[in-house]
């Protein structure tokens, strides 16, 4: 007990630091106050801290350059905090500590987490009650984020759009003397190109990805039929996925090479990489960093026949935690963020597609980053999008057992029985988490 005491007074004491470096120390006792009446904000100093979810890719320029700048201008009584996932900063902590914050910024596709701990706002009352327009928003970030509301609940608002995007090292596909690829580029082009160019440069690693889960995500696969709740893997899809995987693995590239972004970025090694819209802020901190990279992007992959019609859509998101006690000051952040012309430019122009779908928003894209001139990057509007599987509370039981194919099928396993015996296992452990009420 004192060890969980000590743990508690070391944790409020983090939140503490960060409370007194971002307000000079200024008291926010009343800021509640404003909440009885017919101004959510008043004039009172108001400090309340965003959650960031591990994983999104927010820098804290852009923090303060597109949401704590824009409402302290809007709003000079408001200041915000960026409080990062990591290390000790975990959401159950803060939960146990009765230290959680206001907002949260995470993915779409991470808002299952935050329902299972029970701990995110239905905006729905919120957004009526400010005449809030959800018809201003691209239709498909709205649904994304909707599909998780089994009774209509609206658990976010949409702040930007996450891309994907095939980006290529230029430099070793000219050394190898080949094309670059080019826009409504198929998984099945680039498979062919990587073998081509391991052929003739076997030093680099030819083809990255995000790995198998998010492939299928990208896929538009679904982990678990919602009717049956039952996993839903042994079907032609993931029997593409599986193959398609290991025929990648099996290029005679320089396996010793990293991939991903350090892969793609910083070592240079390699030559193409299927991925998001974070790879920008990163290329951008090297060009401002005095690095050179020689590179462009094209549309993300689509299959080349008998697959789904596009990717899926993934929404960078704002939420209210519901034991935030200033619920209507955080709607009224949100509310300026996601849906202000000059805020959503500013996003624009700092290379995030803005969830709104006026088409001013994709042409200002980008346009502050030096990195970016000259670089295909309308391409990533040129992207086909799908319909989102809806998602489950079972999807991440069911990932686990999709791996255990996958290095099952590699080590030699018949493709269909890794994936028999993969569903058979994961059906299992959905039963069990059903059985201990989850």
């Amino acid at each position: 007990m004192a060890k969980k005491h000590w743990f508690r007074l070391a944790l409020l004491g983090i939140i503490g630091a960060v409370a007194m470096a971002g307000c000079g120390g200024k008291s926010d006792e009343r800021a509640g106050t404003a909440e009885s009446g017919q101004d959510p904000i008043g004039s009172e100093p108001i400090t309340m801290q965003v959650f960031l979810t591990s994983g999104t890719g927010l820098s804290d320029t852009e923090f303060q350059n597109l949401i704590a700048g824009p409402v302290k201008k809007k709003y000079p009584n408001i200041t915000l905090q960026l409080l990062r996932e990591g290390g000790e900063i975990k959401r159950e902590n803060l939960i146990v500590a009765n230290q959680f914050p206001d907002l949260i910024f995470s993915s779409s596709l991470s808002l299952r987490g935050y329902l299972d701990l029970k701990l995110v706002e239905d905006l729905n009352a919120l957004v009526k009650k400010y005449n809030f327009d959800l018809n201003a928003f691209e239709p498909r970030a709205i649904e994304a984020i909707k599909d998780y509301g089994e009774k209509g609940e609206l658990y976010a608002i949409p702040f930007s759009l996450n891309f994907g995007a095939t980006f290529y090292n230029k430099t070793i596909f000219d050394q190898a003397g080949m094309p670059y690829p080019k826009d409504g580029v198929t998984w099945e082009d680039l498979l062919e190109t990587a073998r081509s160019l391991a052929a003739k440069k076997p030093d680099v690693k030819a083809l990255g990805t995000s790995g198998l889960n998010r492939d299928a995500q990208s896929l538009l696969l679904p982990f678990v039929d919602p009717n049956t709740m039952k996993a839903a893997i042994n079907t032609d899809g993931w029997k593409w996925l599986l193959q398609f995987t290991k025929d990648l693995q099996a290029i005679p590239d320089n396996k010793s090479a990293r991939g991903g972004r350090d892969g793609f970025v910083k070592d240079q090694h390699l030559a193409m990489y299927t991925s998001y819209g974070g790879r920008l802020g990163e290329i951008e901190e090297l060009h401002k960093n005095g690095g050179t990279l020689n590179w462009d992007l094209t549309t993300f992959p689509v299959r080349r026949s008998g697959g789904t019609v596009g990717m899926e859509t993934e929404a960078h998101v704002l939420m209210i935690s519901n034991t935030s006690k200033r619920k209507d000051a955080a709607f009224k952040v949100i509310e300026l963020v996601t849906s202000n012309d000059e805020v959503q430019t500013m996003v624009s122009k700092a290379a995030r597609v803005s969830s709104l779908k006026d088409a001013k928003y994709k042409q200002a894209f980008g346009t502050d980053l030096k990195s970016l001139e000259g670089k295909n990057v309308q391409a990533i509007f040129k992207n086909k999008y799908g319909k989102n599987p809806v998602p489950t509370r079972y999807d991440t039981l069911v990932q686990k057992e999709t791996t255990a194919a996958l290095n099952a099928f590699i080590a030699g396993t018949d493709l269909n029985t890794a994936l028999r015996e993969a569903e058979e296992r994961a059906n299992k452990a959905i039963e069990a988490a059903k059985l201990a009420g989850n």
